[in-house]
């Protein structure tokens, strides 16, 4: 499982291959580069955060 970040809506999210656009705003570009990208490592642990505080 990989993850990603959309750097238009900040939306982090794990997928199996890379998207070609958020699946949450449906945003493709942002600022002149494609809105989806690899997720830091940093951005991947506040994620996992998240859900492990949802699921407390």
């Amino acid at each position: 499982m990989n993850y990603y970040y959309c750097d238009t809506c900040h939306y982090c999210f794990s997928a199996e291959k890379f998207p070609d656009r958020c699946p949450d705003c449906g945003a493709i570009e942002y600022n002149d580069h494609a809105a989806v990208r690899q997720a830091t490592d940093t951005e991947v642990k506040e994620l996992l955060r998240i859900r492990a505080e949802d699921n407390d």
